[in-house]
């Protein structure tokens, strides 16, 4: 079976029924191609269904979490299933794993270790449209799994490379990938296409329009991943795809801004040798991202102190509250302070003359404007500051006027957007 669409709606496109209406029109409009949908829940749904359980303990069994969350997708398939029927097209909605999407089994986090494509090309034999549940799967014991925030778009680009697909349409409520958030920054522009290592490097740093495992696997499998809007289907949105110029242009594409991080910093006599290994060990345990780690030395009353510092990112706030607390009573001697209400502001891409001019750009920038820049990391694709959460806004809007990349990327002046290097 060839020229299979695969397509992919976010929350917000079927957030209540009416959407679904107009979600149900646009997938008829791809006919006469066999297509796939995957859909992710109904608007706030997994936020709901995360504060039920929230309420009957603070800390829900991941395995229990996971049942309670994939209902939310299937909702979602059978009642787009209904309304396409409805128009007249034959429709079949399944499950992650009524779809034979297979998966570790790391509850909460779950990756995709396989997809027996033969189940969903049977059904599209005998039906125009297969409607999958996203962000879901099962592990080989049969368990319930789900693949983290974001997971329907893993699901969608997985399931273009098992059809082998070489498209695959993410269908969100904006124009495509930014130069910066459009609901914060009025003159952010849309991107006709992205390489695929500049539009990861956007999402891990807080651009939300796609979610980077999704893009990960679209290079892995070379998928154009198109991301399109909802209410302005005629638009062809943002190809994500493969470079392929003979040497890379080099230029900034967009800014970000991932508003959950913090430091802690953790002081003990330095005859313990085993602080820095306790310490990793037990913010991993708690679930948190650490992103830099910086040990140093000195004098205390006379006696020698290890003092180790960590930048984190964290997504559960009282995750942290518990690592820090759990470090405090472990040890009488160690003494524990944290900073959680910072963010990291990213700019993405990188320059001619390499990122250290640029560095000092983004920096003078920043605090010309009276925004403290507490720390700076500079990679081959994006310099990122951590900042007050309070700053974080004005700071992005400073930082795109700043490398002006409304003007690098306006459509209205160029028909050829570059690809960054």
């Amino acid at each position: 079976m060839s020229n299979i669409k695969v397509l992919k709606f976010g929350g917000s496109s079927v957030k209540n029924i009416g959407r679904i209406e107009h979600v149900a029109d646009i997938i008829a409009s791809y006919k006469p191609h066999p297509v796939v949908v995957v859909v992710s829940a109904m608007g706030d749904t997994t936020d709901h269904l995360l504060s039920l359980a929230k309420q009957c303990t603070k800390n829900p069994d991941q395995r229990e979490l996971d049942l309670l969350l994939s209902t939310g997708e299937q909702v979602s398939i059978v009642l787009l299933s209904l309304i396409l029927k409805k128009k007249g097209l034959t429709a079949k909605s399944l499950t992650g794993q009524q779809a034979g999407i297979c998966t570790t089994d790391d509850h909460g986090s779950a990756r995709i270790l396989g997809i027996n494509s033969e189940l969903i090309k049977n059904e599209l034999f005998e039906n125009d449209v297969v409607v999958v549940a996203g962000f879901q799967g099962v592990t080989d014991g049969g368990q319930i799994t789900t693949l983290g925030r974001g997971g329907s778009d893993t699901t969608a680009v997985a399931l273009a490379a098992a059809l082998n697909a070489n498209e695959c349409d993410i269908y969100t409520d904006v124009d495509g990938v930014f130069t910066a958030d459009p609901n914060v920054i009025k003159e952010a522009v849309p991107l006709k296409e992205i390489a695929y290592a500049q539009c990861v490097t956007l999402a891990k740093n807080g651009a939300q329009v796609i979610h980077p495992r999704a893009v990960e696997l679209g290079e892995q499998y070379d998928i154009v991943v198109r991301v399109r809007n909802t209410f302005n289907p005629s638009d062809r949105g943002t190809e994500i795809k493969g470079e392929n110029e003979v040497e890379r242009q080099k230029q900034f594409c967009g800014v970000a801004v991932d508003s959950k991080h913090g430091f802690i910093s953790i002081s003990k006599s330095e005859e313990s040798s085993n602080l820095l290994r306790e310490i990793t060990e037990c913010i991993s345990d708690c679930g948190i991202n650490i992103e830099n780690i910086r040990k140093s030395n000195s004098i205390d009353n006379g006696a020698k102190c290890a003092t180790i510092q960590i930048c984190f990112q964290y997504n559960d706030e009282d995750r942290v509250v518990d690592a820090i607390s759990a470090l405090s009573k472990k040890d009488e001697e160690v003494r524990v302070s944290a900073e959680l209400d910072l963010c990291k502001v990213t700019l993405v891409g990188c320059d001619e003359q390499g990122n250290a001019p640029a560095s000092v750009k983004l920096i003078g920038c920043l605090e010309s404007n009276g925004i403290e820049v507490k720390s700076v990391h500079t990679g081959a694709l994006a310099i990122s500051c951590l900042i007050q959460k309070s700053d974080a806004q004005r700071a992005a809007r400073l930082i795109h006027e700043e490398f002006k990349l409304a003007n690098e990327f306006d459509s209205t002046t160029s028909d050829e957007l570059c690809l960054i290097a």
